[in-house]
C-alpha cells in the first residue's frame, strides 16, 4: 500500500477547494458574461404543457383577446456565457432585494404576468448578474418585451399561427422581412405535452428566445452555438387555441 503524507493530502484538499471557490466567485460576478438570453412564453402551450400550470393565475385568467394583443411574454432575461453549459451561466451574483416602482410593476403584470414569485426568482437567480439595479433590470425586460410583441407577435398573428401550426422557417422568413437582424437572433423552442394533457401527443411552441448582446442589440443564434430550431420535429410546432 502507497503511504501519503497526511499533511500533504489536506494541502493539496485544501487548494483544490479554494480553486474551485474561486472559479465560482468569478462565474456569479455580476456584469461578468456575453450575451442576454431572452426567453419568452407563448402562454396557451405553457399552461397547456403541464396539469399543474393550468391552476396558475395568468393561465385561469388568460383571455383569447390578451393573447392576440400580447402574444409573447417574459420568461426571463438571462445574462450568458457562450458556448457553457446551463449549469455553468451565472447565477445568484448578489443579494440585492428586489424593490420596484408601480410603474414597472404594473408593466410586469401584462408583459410578465407570473406575478412576485416569479419577479423575485429571476432577480435574485438572474437579475443579480445583469450588473443593472433591479428597476432598471425589469425596465429593460418591459422595453423588450414590448419590442418583440411589436415585431415577432404580430408576425405570429397576422400569419395565423396563434391557435395554429408553427413552421419554424416560416417565422423567422416573416419576422426578416421587418427586421433581418432580429430574425437570426430566434430560437424556437418546442416540447411536447406531458401524458396527463389533453395536447400529449403533440409538440407545443412552448417559447420564443431571442440572442441578444450586453447592449440589447439582436445576434445570430449561432454566434453563441444555437440552432434556430430547439426541439421542433421537422421544424414545426403547434400553438393551442385560448378557451
Amino acid at each position: 500500500m502507497k503511504w501519503t503524507h497526511p499533511v500533504r493530502t489536506a494541502m493539496t484538499a485544501l487548494a483544490m477547494l479554494t480553486f474551485v471557490s474561486s472559479s465560482e466567485a468569478q462565474r456569479n460576478r455580476a456584469g461578468d458574461f456575453d450575451y442576454y438570453l431572452l426567453s419568452m412564453s407563448v402562454a396557451p402551450s405553457f399552461c397547456a404543457l403541464r396539469a399543474a400550470n393550468r391552476s396558475k393565475s395568468e393561465c385561469q385568467e388568460l383571455t383569447a383577446e390578451q393573447f392576440r394583443e400580447t402574444p409573447l411574454t417574459v420568461h426571463g432575461l438571462w445574462p450568458n456565457r457562450a458556448h457553457a453549459s446551463v449549469n455553468k451561466q451565472p447565477g445568484f451574483c448578489a443579494d440585492t432585494p428586489l424593490q420596484l416602482s408601480g410603474a414597472v410593476q404594473t408593466d410586469l403584470a401584462r408583459y410578465m404576468p407570473g406575478g412576485p414569485d416569479l419577479e423575485e426568482h429571476e432577480w435574485a437567480r438572474h437579475g443579480t448578474c445583469s450588473g443593472l439595479s433591479p428597476e432598471e433590470y425589469f425596465t429593460t425586460i418591459v422595453n423588450v418585451a414590448k419590442q418583440m410583441n411589436d415585431t415577432v407577435g404580430v408576425s405570429m398573428r397576422d400569419t395565423g399561427m396563434l391557435g395554429g401550426q408553427v413552421n419554424v422557417r416560416d417565422l423567422i422568413g416573416e419576422v426578416a422581412t421587418k427586421d433581418p437582424v432580429l430574425a437570426a437572433s430566434i430560437v424556437v423552442d418546442c416540447k411536447q405535452a406531458s401524458a396527463r394533457s389533453s395536447h400529449r401527443q403533440s409538440f407545443l411552441v412552448d417559447e420564443i428566445r431571442f440572442i441578444l448582446s450586453k447592449e440589447l442589440k439582436p445576434l445570430p443564434a449561432s454566434s453563441v452555438g444555437m440552432g434556430q430550431n430547439s426541439g421542433c420535429p421537422g421544424g414545426v410546432g403547434r400553438i393551442p387555441s385560448v378557451r
